[in-house]
């Protein structure tokens, strides 16, 4: 995961961050056939009344510490682009947190195995099974699990705040779904 050391307060809040997966060919025989990344991102978004938030109408301020809006890739739900599965796919899925909260991500209709932690994997001994990660900040977790109950499952911050982005009418939070294809 990389981000700004500079004017970090406006550099970082406003997305200047991403993901590096550099892939360990020692790990190649832990199966995989969707991978994505969701990098969690909190803004403090100075509009009330709100306006549309659908058209992008709002001011971001980054003086206040408090946060009342958040987002997966940038995108708040239903902009969020859901993880596209197959029955029988196995899923790995990286999330990534630079910013100042914890996200407990919680994944319905599965569970998952914890497989990586901060860029390195995690011994097979060692993982286990969960439905729910908490995503602190500066921390990466790597999850996978094995598509094989079709449907449509949300996979979203478990703080009921993070999902409703502050009443905003129109748009979700911290919420994205697993969608079989």
């Amino acid at each position: 995961m990389y981000h700004s050391h500079v004017n970090v307060a406006v550099q970082d809040n406003a997305g200047l961050l991403g993901g590096f997966i550099v892939e360990d060919p020692n790990m190649q025989n832990i199966p995989k056939t969707r991978d994505y990344l969701c990098l969690l991102q909190e803004w403090a978004v100075d509009a009330l009344p709100w306006g549309d938030l659908t058209k992008g109408i709002y001011n971001l301020t980054f003086i206040k510490p408090e946060s009342n809006f958040f987002t997966i890739n940038g995108k708040c739900y239903p902009f969020t682009k859901p993880l596209l599965v197959a029955y029988g796919d196995t899923v790995r899925v990286r999330f990534g947190n630079i910013q100042m909260h914890h996200h407990p991500m919680h994944l319905h209709g599965h569970q998952f195995r914890v497989v990586g932690a901060d860029g390195f994997p995690i011994a097979e001994h060692n993982q286990i099974c969960k439905n729910t990660i908490l995503v602190a900040s500066g921390e990466t977790w790597d999850i996978s699990f094995l598509a094989n109950n079709p449907g449509i499952w949300p996979f979203h911050c478990h703080m009921p705040h993070h999902v409703t982005n502050n009443g905003a009418p129109g748009v979700g939070g911290m919420f994205m779904t697993v969608d079989y294809c």
